[in-house]
């Protein structure tokens, strides 16, 4: 496993998340229209000898299937964290990750987020933001809970 890495373990298990999404019609004006249940199951495990983390999630926003997965690593030349996500609904969005406090952010042109862990590691505060094209105003997503189960 890469040094930069071990970083990473803080994710590896298996994970309930609970939460609300808000994207369905807000805008700037009301940017909570709608309160949609949300709840998933979430793993991550290492692959290719420690290279990357994977990520595999599956649940529902309200009664909508949503599955997908993530390849999380470090990326050598740009010196910083990388994240791929692949969902279900045709997205594939890239993010630059970066670690400090307990708090890890992903920066993507439409999303970004933070992941607050507890100081022992088995809870994380999710919050997430979109944008509906690059140069909107940033708008909340989703808000999670997400404990550790194994």
């Amino acid at each position: 496993m890469k040094k930069e890495n071990q970083k990473l373990n803080i994710f590896v298990g298996k994970w309930k998340a609970i939460g609300k999404s808000y994207a369905e019609g807000n805008s700037n004006e009301n940017l909570q229209v709608s309160l949609i249940d949300m709840n998933l199951t979430e793993t991550f495990e290492w692959i290719l000898d420690g290279s990357f983390l994977i990520h595999h999630w599956n649940g529902h926003v309200g009664n909508a299937e949503f599955k997908g997965m993530e390849v999380l690593g470090f990326d050598i030349l740009s010196q910083t964290y990388i994240s791929s996500f692949f969902d279900n609904s045709g997205n594939f969005p890239t993010y630059k990750v970066t670690f400090e406090n307990n708090i890890w952010t992903y920066i993507g042109e439409l999303q970004r987020a933070t992941f607050k862990f507890n100081d022992d590691g088995n809870a994380i505060k999710t919050h997430w933001d979109w944008k509906k094209n690059p140069n909107d105003n940033w708008l909340p997503l989703c808000d999670l809970e997400v404990t550790k189960s194994m």
